[in-house]
């Protein structure tokens, strides 16, 4: 199925994979679409070891790595990640925190190790995202 789409891309097919997965990024470009890895959740670190590891199994295979950076947000350049985390936690009404932290208690999830942070969309924000898409535009 050639187009004009597949052939500016290297592609077989017009298939598009959006995924967090690796695997599924590798395998989608092997069978002739373009996986693409959703990168948002990822920390610098991380995104490097999974486009490594991609870059060891995909050949010579296309793949995309997806990075949201908004033109625009509350608190843009006013505030860091974190500052703009417990913003977030504010909005929260008490009654459904505690409605989730029963739900989850009842469904046997564990709490979150100490030290860590709930909030992998703090990707969202020019000042995670640069990082990410540093570490993608060193790959081929």
């Amino acid at each position: 199925m050639s187009n004009k789409l597949c052939e500016r891309l290297g592609i077989e097919f017009p298939i598009f994979a959006f995924t967090h997965c690796r695997d599924v990024v590798v395998a989608v470009s092997k069978a002739g679409g373009i996986g693409v890895l959703g990168a948002v959740g990822f920390s610098p670190a991380q995104l490097k070891e999974e486009l490594d590891w991609i870059d060891e199994h995909i050949g010579d295979k296309p793949y995309g790595v997806d990075i949201v950076i908004p033109q625009k947000y509350e608190g843009m350049g006013s505030m860091s990640a974190q500052e703009m985390e417990k913003e977030l936690w504010k909005m929260v009404p008490q009654g459904h925190m505690d409605f989730a932290q029963k739900l989850l208690a009842d469904a046997g999830v564990p709490a979150w190790p100490d030290g860590t942070t709930s909030m992998g969309l703090m990707g969202w924000t020019d000042a995670t995202a640069t990082p990410l898409l540093e570490e993608a535009l060193t790959r081929p």
